[in-house]
């Protein structure tokens, strides 16, 4: 019989080693697939609605076991990495 301590170790191993280069993929699909999803519904987009919608829908996902440790951790590091741009630069990319 597997202990909680054993699964939580192996679960911890699994989301700790580097996504690979189909799991990044991957998370930059399903990014943009919930980035469309949500552009067709919200019409207030903030960078926080965006962060808290693919956190509800990664948590989602990982509950009904469509993602895996590795995928959600290559989702995160995507998701911290895209909407982690400082305001004013994506202020200066906009046009004028």
């Amino acid at each position: 019989m597997q202990t909680s301590d054993e699964k939580d170790r192996r679960t911890s191993d699994a989301a700790t080693g580097a996504p690979t280069l189909d799991e990044r993929m991957g998370a930059v699909e399903n990014f943009l697939q919930q980035l469309v999803v949500l552009l067709e519904v919200e019409p207030e987009l903030t960078r926080e609605n965006i962060a808290a919608w693919i956190d509800l829908t990664n948590r989602c996902a990982s509950a009904h076991g469509l993602q895996s440790l590795r995928e959600r951790a290559a989702m995160e590091q995507l998701c911290s990495r895209v909407l982690s741009i400082p305001l004013d630069i994506a202020q200066a990319t906009l046009p004028a």
